[in-house]
């Protein structure tokens, strides 16, 4: 015992001293002087430590720990660099208390077994103990931040140990009490993070009310254990409120999807219960975001997070937990309240992120909406239409033509949704059944989505970057390709008709697009013509001349030929006028 207060008073007095050359190289911008010769800076360059009358020089490169850690986070220094000076800081005092916490839990585990103290003095020695150490960390706080963190967090820690112990082993505290006491302790420290406005220690805290229930014994109650989390919720709020560290609401997030993951991913009772408490967290998330982003005007990347992991969390809850028969109704609604947010957000702010967010969760509820109440072939028809009005939408409300279109490649979804109306069997004897439809819909609407972006963006004279609507057009020109090959091969019991017909008809489309942009000058359309009679000359070069009977070979190649053959004399004389017009 007397080693360990002997360690305690040597470590204090060398971060007092330490923290005092610190604050005066801050102070006076000073490199303190080693010796009397040139010392290497931090990226190799020499740092002169005295002059050459003997006077201080300042040093241009100073470094430290406190310093690395500042310089890293202003840089725009990732997670983990940050983390690294986070660790290079004062990491003797870590290490030391990392050394201390494992000495208190061995003296205190020794004392027990060899009866030193009774039980209620044990538990007193524990929460004195704990408590002082806080105290000599908010005393800390004055004068280095960093470091009376640490010992808060220590402190914090030693209490909730002795409060869980005396729970288990000696039953003197019940679950509630507790939690209670164990959240005192985080409070204690949360209020030290606004005053000295310490990110790590506003972290620190969230952690530590986080683990709270697990040292408590209320984790098995739905009700105590969610009731506790809205509290920590809410000061979590509180804290943002007036630190602005909005990381802390993202963290919040993490810790509510943790411990709701055990219900979430069981079959048991109660998930009701907890639902409700879901819905009550999504309420509270989307409130406070939406208005940090409506008054903060710098960086909302953590609200943004914050904002989207809220609303597919709360997603999939409703699918796992929620009824069939509900199931649409409680989306619809939900999707209607995100919906309605982006539509403000945008329209105050002109800040098309939030948007982007906000807009694809209520996209993301639209669907599992739709895929609630439908399935089959009404499904694909009704994410085709849905993603049309969509795109349509983000170009009437955004005026951006790129976006609309990416927005478009959602029809993706209702793509792969339609192989299975491709090959079903209804195709070897009927033409006209739901797949039909499917294919019709979906090829129509690609096809016009693909013309209508194309004309807007010659219309505005933004005809660069083409790749979607083209691929959109072509897209939707092969579902109909497709259609009609299979309509055919179901309509002729004689395959070789219905390839005849087809082929012919991919030629016409062929020459009228290969010619309509030779003659006015459109590369696209001359390419896509040109792609497509290709394919028509490779069929029959690589495939029909090998499995048609004779008769049929002749008929289509006397046809295709003499339809290429007629073209050429079409294009020369359109070219001549061409050219005589110039």
């Amino acid at each position: 015992m007397f080693t360990l207060i002997i360690g305690v008073v040597f470590l204090i007095l060398f971060l007092d001293l330490r923290s005092r050359i610190i604050r005066l190289e801050e102070k006076t911008g000073l490199q303190s002087p080693i010796n009397r010769q040139q010392i290497s800076g931090g990226g190799g360059q020499p740092v002169t430590a005295l002059g050459g009358g003997g006077n201080l020089v300042p040093n241009p490169t100073m470094a430290g720990g406190f310093l690395a850690t500042s310089l890293a986070e202003k840089q725009g220094a990732s997670v983990g660099e940050r983390f690294g000076a986070w660790l290079k800081e004062d990491w003797l005092l870590k290490l030391g208390v990392l050394l201390l916490l494992i000495g208190f839990g061995w003296l205190v585990t020794y004392a027990f077994m060899n009866n030193w103290i009774g039980p209620m003095g044990r538990i007193a020695f524990g929460m004195i103990a704990g408590a002082l150490i806080m105290i000599l960390g908010w005393w800390r706080m004055g004068t280095s931040v960093h470091q009376g963190g640490i010992f808060l967090a220590f402190g914090s820690t030693v209490i909730s140990m002795t409060v869980s112990a005396g729970r288990v082993f000696y039953g003197y505290f019940g679950d509630v009490p507790s939690l209670v006491i164990m959240f005192l302790s985080v409070a204690f420290v949360a209020l030290a993070s606004i005053k000295w406005n310490s990110r790590a220690l506003s972290i620190g805290s969230l952690i530590l009310s986080g683990l709270a229930p697990l040292f408590s014994g209320v984790y098995g109650d739905e009700v105590q254990l969610f009731s506790y989390l809205m509290v920590v919720v809410l000061g979590t709020i509180w804290v943002v409120a007036k630190t602005g560290q909005r990381v802390l609401n993202t963290a919040s997030l993490v810790m509510i999807i943790l411990f709701s993951l055990p219900w979430l991913l069981s079959y048991g009772s109660n998930r009701e219960i907890v639902l409700m408490f879901i819905y009550a967290f999504s309420v509270i998330f989307f409130i406070t975001n939406t208005l940090a982003i409506l008054k903060n005007k710098g960086n909302i990347e953590a609200d943004l997070v914050t904002a989207g992991g809220s609303g597919l969390f709360l997603l999939t809850w409703i699918i796992m937990v929620v009824d069939k028969d509900w199931q649409s109704l409680i989306i619809s609604a939900w999707m209607i309240v995100f919906a309605a947010g982006a539509f403000v957000i945008f329209k105050i702010t002109k800040r098309i992120e939030p948007f982007y967010i906000y807009a694809g969760v209520g996209v993301a509820m639209l669907a599992a909406a739709t895929a609630a109440e439908l399935n089959g072939a009404a499904l694909v028809i009704a994410y085709t239409f849905e993603v049309a009005v969509i795109a349509l939408l983000m170009q009437w409300i955004l005026q951006n033509t790129v976006f609309a279109e990416k927005t478009s490649l959602l029809i993706v979804v209702p793509i792969i949704l339609s192989f299975e109306n491709i090959v079903a069997r209804d195709w070897r004897d009927s033409v006209i059944h739901e797949h039909f439809f499917v294919l019709l819909f979906l090829g129509i609407t690609m096809l016009s989505l693909g013309l209508y972006f194309w004309q807007f963006r010659k219309a505005s004279n933004t005809s660069k970057s083409l790749e979607i609507c083209s691929g959109l057009v072509i897209a939707g020109s092969l579902y109909l390709y497709l259609l009609l090959w299979l309509s055919l091969h179901a309509s002729f019991q004689n395959d070789d008709q219905a390839v005849m017909f087809a082929l012919f008809i991919y030629t016409v489309i062929g020459l009228i697009t290969y010619i309509y942009g030779r003659v006015h000058n459109i590369k696209g359309f001359s390419v896509y013509g040109g792609v497509l009679l290709g394919f028509v000359v490779g069929r029959l070069l690589l495939v029909d001349v090998w499995k048609m009977e004779l008769s049929g070979r002749i008929i289509t190649f006397f046809i295709i030929g003499s339809l290429l053959i007629g073209t050429a004399f079409i294009g020369r004389s359109k070219k001549g006028e061409v050219n005589n017009v110039q």
